[in-house]
């Protein structure tokens, strides 16, 4: 296998195709790494903000060192991100058409989450130039290059009978020309893979987990072209390619894109900003709703704020915020079915990726970057828990009429991103 690598690296266009591959890898690792730097720096200048901004908050609007409840939780918006992890950078995923970073306050919640959503997932399904990407369309071109015409180009020089008559041991000679070509690719995709932790001292377990991914995936098109390339009447290396081609079209472009327009189409979610609209609509529709018609449901689902003093006046902050959940208990039904609707489509999308081995690297590599629906969900319920503790934290102070000191508003809630390693 020596020898043979060495022949391989005596070709001038074999080391340009070689260098040219090396470069690309490099760039689709920093073109993700610094997106992810990008979602990082934003982040970061947002939580800084967001502490200013409350401390400006709390100098403009405390009067005789306490603040007003209702204010508080129309005025005050709170930061929630999605922190992406220290391998985020492999696989952008959904973190493409979803907010890193939203504002939220004490209003309805779910009207706050959809109405910024105007991304659409059918605009990036090719996704981005990040490795994820890179790896599933271009090493299989890279394969088809170097191995589809073993024994055409044997056969072109005119050497391929000769060939045949001196070799006692034929598949120990392709095995070792296949090997050869085999571990080009290989280097060509986990070199600056390697280069690239070192660099940035990241974790040696999802590097293993991805190179072992990256080798698995080259192997198999590298067995693909082997046996195509190696049959007994492959001897036009012209049709192999054009074969082999249609094949990684096949597999790489159409079916997987395919797949996922029948998945769109059996397992239709509903779109977040209908979420949204309706949201809106409710909250618009409490207006006209007698103060009964709002307090008493929402009594029956918090029934420790029953006997708190009753809403007399025109307006009340602690009618305001009731009906604003209302509107979220409304759609409760219909938001649970959107994220079972997108379970159900990972699902099916998961079982199709065991017939389609580039959508399998995709989600693989996806779950070592946490950018899949699953973490895309559990985000959206870290964000519902960080709500309701900031409900529940305000609450007593809106329904019990209590003044709310600065020692108040330092202890509020603060969302914190559950960064995973």
């Amino acid at each position: 296998m020596k020898h043979e690598l060495k022949l391989l690296l005596k070709q001038r266009s074999m080391v340009l195709l070689v260098l040219l591959s090396l470069i690309l890898t490099s760039l689709s690792l920093q073109n993700g790494w610094q997106n992810i730097a990008h979602i990082r720096t934003q982040i970061l200048h947002a939580q800084q903000e967001e502490s200013l901004r409350k401390q400006d908050y709390l100098q403009s609007h405390q009067h005789n060192s306490t603040l007003d409840a209702g204010e508080l939780g129309y005025y005050l918006f709170h930061n929630v991100y999605h922190a992406p992890n220290d391998w985020s950078f492999i696989a952008l995923g959904n973190r493409l058409v979803t907010p890193y970073v939203q504002r939220i306050r004490l209003l309805g919640l779910q009207g706050q989450l959809y109405d910024g959503e105007s991304h659409h997932p059918e605009y990036v399904m090719l996704g981005s130039f990040d490795y994820a990407f890179w790896l599933v369309f271009f090493s299989p071109l890279l394969c088809i290059a170097l191995l589809h015409d073993l024994k055409a180009s044997e056969q072109q020089a005119h050497r391929l009978l000769f060939l045949n008559s001196l070799l006692v041991k034929p598949v120990q000679f392709w095995f070792k020309r296949v090997m050869a070509r085999w571990l080009l690719i290989a280097i060509v995709f986990t070199l600056p893979l390697t280069a690239f932790a070192a660099l940035h001292m990241l974790s040696p377990g999802p590097l293993l987990l991805v190179m072992a991914i990256t080798l698995l995936y080259t192997l198999f098109w590298t067995i693909l072209c082997t046996v195509v390339s190696l049959h007994a009447r492959a001897l036009n290396g012209s049709f192999n390619a054009m074969l082999l081609t249609g094949v990684w079209l096949l597999m790489c472009v159409l079916l997987p894109n395919l797949a996922q327009l029948w998945c769109h189409t059996h397992l239709p979610v509903e779109d977040g900003s209908q979420i949204a609209l309706q949201h809106r609509q409710l909250v618009h529709g409490a207006w006209d709703l007698t103060k009964t018609e709002i307090l008493i449901p929402f009594y029956d689902l918090y029934p420790q704020w029953r006997d708190t003093p009753p809403v007399t006046s025109r307006f009340h902050w602690k009618w305001y915020f009731a009906f604003q959940h209302m509107a979220d208990v409304k759609l409760a039904p219909q938001v649970t079915a959107r994220e079972q609707a997108l379970t159900q489509r990972d699902q099916a999308t998961q079982q199709l990726a065991y017939w389609l081995p580039g959508l399998w690297v995709q989600r693989r590599l996806e779950d070592v970057a946490q950018s899949n629906v699953t973490h895309l969900l559990a985000h959206r319920q870290q964000i519902e828990q960080f709500h309701t503790q900031l409900r529940h934290f305000v609450y007593p102070f809106l329904f019990e009429e209590k003044p709310f000191t600065k020692e108040d508003f330092q202890h509020l809630p603060i969302f914190a991103s559950a960064k995973a390693d």
